[in-house]
């Protein structure tokens, strides 16, 4: 009885795969007007819904990004929503477009083929610059409940062992 309220413990603490995925990118203009100019954001989804099959898109839940002294999220008007893109349930980057129009500088986050090594930055001014930079996404970043919730988990665990022990 004692192992299927651990189980049961457990399956309802510790989720076998949490639904919001937080994950940030940074990078470097390569080409242009504005090379050698570094940009970076964060972004979230959840990916509750993901089937790992064929080419899925899942919009953002919060996205923040800063280049050249500017920042934009997703508040900022953008060509389409922001989507994370995946590829057989394979993470192969961040889909999303702001015109040049407002503000004076247009940019695109593209998402890679296959995984996310190929996914690159490309941005356009109102003056007709352009260029293109690389992109590269860090490892998930917990969130505040999740971290909250594994350490819970982890000392229900360990009042059950200290009692099976006493």
């Amino acid at each position: 009885m004692k192992k299927i309220t651990l189980a049961a413990l457990l399956a309802v603490v510790m989720p076998a795969q949490a639904a919001i995925q937080s994950l940030q990118f940074a990078g470097q203009v390569e080409s242009g007007y504005y090379n050698g100019t570094s940009y970076q954001g964060q972004f979230s989804f959840d990916d509750a819904g993901l089937l790992a099959s064929g080419t899925e898109l899942i919009n953002l839940s919060s996205l923040n990004f800063n280049f050249g002294g500017s920042l934009f999220n997703l508040a900022t008007p953008a060509l389409a929503d922001a989507t994370a893109v995946f590829q057989d349930g394979v993470f192969t980057g961040l889909e999303w477009s702001v015109d040049s129009s407002s503000p004076a500088i247009g940019f695109s986050l593209i998402a890679g083929y296959a995984d996310n090594s190929d996914a690159f930055f490309a941005y356009d001014t109102a003056l007709g610059l352009s260029g293109t930079g690389s992109l590269a996404y860090a490892a998930n970043v917990p969130e505040p409940t999740q971290s909250g919730l594994i350490l819970a988990g982890l000392g229900l665990i360990g009042l059950i062992a200290a009692r099976r022990q006493a």
